[in-house]
């Protein structure tokens, strides 16, 4: 027997509705170009960290977020570790975005180039989280850090033609 078109569309918005309403999909609906975004999968940020996690008032800590608390923004989904972090991200995502897609912030400043990151590696600097990756014989974070200003203002020249037009 086969199901009335009507039908599989009645179940399909149903199904969107009941994930928009426990948050796990966002009517936001602006997309990001490809590969502005370090993801995980196909829209994973942050490789499912909580993003509020790294804040002080989020704990100050990097710490895996929950499937069951996601929330899509410009195309990107992010997890949170508890209710709260969720809530505090809904009201301002722009605060607690990583800096430069979730990419290396070292090496968009020094190599002008998009690197995955550590998760775990970070800085909160005026308010903005950086990400950086970790290796044995580099500290890229420890690199950033002697020499931020600097790195900060060639990160943000290389990000006009690594990120997209804004």
């Amino acid at each position: 027997m086969r199901a009335s078109k009507n039908a599989v569309r009645s179940v399909v918005f149903m199904v969107f509705s009941l994930l928009l309403a426990s948050g796990i999909v966002s009517a936001q609906t602006t997309v990001e170009t490809p590969g502005y975004h370090n993801l995980l999968g196909d829209s994973i940020g942050v490789s499912g960290y909580d993003p509020v996690g790294y804040f002080p008032e989020g704990g100050g800590k990097p710490e895996q977020g929950l499937i069951r608390l996601a929330f899509q923004y410009k195309g990107v989904t992010y997890r949170f570790a508890t209710q709260d972090n969720l809530n505090r991200f809904k009201a301002n995502p722009e605060r607690y975005v990583p800096a430069f897609g979730g990419w290396c912030a070292w090496a968009v400043g020094e190599l002008g180039k998009k690197v995955d990151v550590d998760p775990e590696s970070f800085e909160i600097r005026d308010g903005r989280l950086y990400l950086f990756f970790r290796d044995r014989e580099l500290d890229p974070r420890a690199l950033w850090q002697k020499n931020a200003a600097e790195l900060l203002r060639k990160a943000n020249a290389n990000w006009r033609t690594l990120g997209p037009a804004r």
